[in-house]
């Protein structure tokens, strides 16, 4: 990662066209047609629930983009729906460097607990999440349909 460029952290709680547009196009290249999600679940998580862009100066695009919920049943607890470094900026230190700033942010901001799910297979993203002091609290077999099993991982902040 290029030390000397700043990075921010912005929260959206709603978004243009041109937003939302960039939003879909990077959800498909991070998660494809399977696990993208569209304007119908963008829009009202920018406005119901918390969408953080990570941006580095110079950069029109965000180079991360974090997806949270808060769980009604724990709501000192956060829900990590969706996070993603965009492809061009991967293996370049960002993704550690973002969450770390997320982490931060949420514990600021009174969570006590995150929590999140992964594919087991996606190795990078498990390794990243464990470099992060997550650990893996089990396995939900199908969690999404016969063949999407994921590992549900919590971090005490």
């Amino acid at each position: 990662m290029n030390k000397t460029k700043a990075t921010t952290l912005t929260v959206v709680e709603t978004l243009t066209e041109e937003q939302l547009i960039m939003l879909k196009e990077l959800e498909q290249e991070a998660f494809g047609a399977n696990g993208g999600i569209d304007e119908w679940v963008l829009v009202p998580l920018a406005r119901h629930g918390c969408i953080v862009l990570y941006h580095e100066e110079g950069d029109a695009k965000p180079v991360g983009v974090c997806e949270l919920m808060r769980d009604f049943r724990h709501p000192d607890k956060a829900y990590v729906y969706g996070y993603y470094i965009r492809a061009d900026k991967k293996g370049l230190g960002y993704g550690f460097a973002f969450l770390n700033r997320l982490l931060e942010q949420l514990q600021n901001d009174g969570f006590r607990k995150v929590c999140l799910t992964v594919g087991p297979d996606n190795v990078g993203a498990v390794a990243l999440y464990q470099k992060a002091g997550f650990e893996i609290a089990e396995t939900r077999f199908a969690e999404y349909g016969s063949g999407y099993d994921r590992y549900y991982m919590e971090k005490t902040l």
